[in-house]
């Protein structure tokens, strides 16, 4: 009975499985996956589909697949970054099913600036919500939300100046979002009626590509996300996400790359985040005349224009040099680059190549390859759909267990 209810979990949180990829998904015998599966077959519960590769001749056989006989099983997504809000439901296969964006005002500091997402999940006319997923674009850690930090020592203002011998404070979160403390996914799951899963957005971007996208057949990559108002990494480490002991792993925004550098809303000083967008775009000013946006410098960069792919290369360069120490660390495989820069990610790209070349070791560097991502925006999406999956299965291999 255990092996048979997390076979049906598995099923109905897919668009079709194989009884291998089921035995391999679950880590059971095949011959017990096959036991399991004919007893559903036989009740009912799962029906056979046919489906055929592309390289399979059409004279053959077809292959199937293990579908649910039920309702399909959906994921409600929402992705927070500053400003918008994009919501979407999908299948658990990854098939998205209806999509929405929202701009939102930024001084809304409590969890009502997600309301109009919620309204969307719920009147979409998709069905259902199995359970749903909340990215974040800050660093998050689970049952405590963002990383508690520490009160600075009397008449001093920045991190590297608070007081070390004071107990961390869970008030204190260094300028980012206040409602995401503490942890909002026991609130938002009574609201909702379903699990809520809260994660990091860069996080849920890598899971994306390595399971849908560029990153594919790759165990150790690292993510790089990059968007109009911040940058971020997400770490996968012998196949599994690893988000550090407080959440904070990846915020390479934050990493420390001038002593005498400008304060950052996190508390300290210095940290690359002053080094990248809103610099290179001040740049931007002096060679058009006027201010542009973010998109009009990819637009740009992507049609060759010298000035933006310059600053694209200098942003890259920025990126680079802390990223090679991380990649000589960490010895990844693969470097995915945010595929929402379209064309004028590979001016990023080249100017990350650069630094990585320089200064990663050699041994690191002859293994590692630079990519752009696969799947644009939707890497967010499909990677929360891929963590609902897991976060579902695991439930039910708690309830088995228990």
């Amino acid at each position: 009975m255990d092996a048979t209810l997390r076979v049906r979990n598995a099923v109905e949180t897919c668009d079709g499985i194989t009884r291998a990829e089921l035995a391999a998904d679950l880590g059971l015998p095949l011959g017990t996956v096959t036991a399991a599966v004919s007893g559903l077959l036989r009740g009912g519960v799962l029906v056979e589909r046919a489906t055929r590769s592309a390289g399979q001749s059409r004279a053959g056989r077809p292959a199937t697949v293990l579908v649910s006989a039920g309702r399909q099983r959906l994921v409600g997504t929402v992705i927070w970054s500053h400003g918008l809000l994009r919501a979407a439901v999908a299948t658990y296969g990854g098939s998205i099913l209806a999509r929405r964006e929202f701009a939102i005002v930024e001084e809304n500091s409590d969890l009502d600036v997600l309301e109009p997402a919620w309204q969307f999940l719920g009147e979409s006319g998709e069905g259902p919500l199995d359970r749903v997923v909340l990215g974040v674009a800050a660093p998050y850690q689970r049952g405590v939300g963002l990383p508690p930090g520490r009160l600075p020592a009397p008449g001093r203002g920045a991190r590297g100046n608070e007081d070390r011998t004071a107990p961390e404070d869970p008030t204190v979160r260094f300028g980012f979002a206040p409602w995401l403390a503490p942890d909002p996914a026991a609130v938002l799951s009574r609201r909702l009626g379903v699990p809520v899963d809260v994660e990091n957005d860069a996080n849920l971007g890598a899971l994306g590509e390595a399971h849908h996208g560029a990153g594919r057949g790759h165990r150790d990559q690292i993510y790089l996300k990059l968007g109009e108002r911040s940058v971020g990494a997400g770490l996968l480490l012998n196949g599994a996400l690893y988000r550090g002991a407080s959440g904070f792993a990846g915020e390479i925004a934050h990493l420390h790359v001038d002593d005498q550098g400008p304060l950052c809303p996190c508390g300290a000083r210095g940290c690359l985040s002053s080094r990248t967008r809103r610099p290179l775009l001040e740049l931007m000013e002096h060679a058009y005349d006027r201010p542009l946006t973010f998109p009009e410098v990819l637009s740009l960069a992507d049609a060759d224009e010298p000035a933006p792919a310059r600053v694209l290369r200098e942003l890259g360069r920025a990126l680079g040099r802390p990223l090679a120490d991380l990649c000589t660390f960490l010895n990844p495989g693969l470097l995915v680059l945010d595929a929402t820069l379209g064309g004028a990610g590979r001016h990023v790209l080249s100017g990350i190549a650069e630094q990585v070349e320089l200064f990663c070791a050699p041994a690191v560097e002859a293994g590692l390859t630079l990519v752009n991502g696969s799947l644009g925006s939707d890497a967010e999406i499909l990677g929360a759909v891929h963590l609902a999956r897991t976060e579902a299965m695991s439930a039910v291999a708690e309830v088995v267990a228990s």
